[in-house]
């Protein structure tokens, strides 16, 4: 392997969270590479001094006032900043889309409303009613 390789799984392999195989290729090189064991040196230095450390017991509330405070600092985007966040291109869709679906219900509405006992139904009952005129 790679000095960098290996320098980038140092950390891993020093807290023994490498597979078995990993560890060994690692150790391998390590044994021919002093550059590499000094690093290994340093890492296996901080990770006693850390384990070394007491245990920090959190205070009492702590975890009700950390998950209020994660929750407070969620953003829940609302149709502004969904519309803020939109491109000028899709911007345009979504207003074409709307003006669409209103012109589509004033035409069903128009149509509705003039519909009587004896007129057709269908829309193409209509357009043959009306002798190619659209009503």
């Amino acid at each position: 392997m790679v000095c960098g390789e290996i320098r980038k799984q140092l950390a891993a392999w020093a807290d023994g969270e490498l597979p078995a195989r990993e560890m060994d290729r690692v150790e391998r090189h390590l044994e021919e590479c002093p550059a590499c064991r000094m690093e290994a040196r340093a890492e296996r230095q901080v990770v006693a001094a850390l384990d070394a450390l007491p245990a920090v017991i959190a205070p009492a509330g702590f975890l009700r006032r950390a998950r209020r405070a994660f929750r407070a600092g969620l953003v829940r985007p609302g149709l502004v900043q969904w519309w803020q966040q939109l491109n000028l291109t899709m911007r345009g869709a979504v207003c074409g889309a709307a003006l669409a679906g209103l012109l589509c219900g004033a035409v069903l509405g128009t149509s509705l409303t003039t519909l009587t006992g004896d007129s057709p139904a269908t829309p193409y009952q209509t357009f043959y009613a009306s002798q190619g005129i659209f009503p």
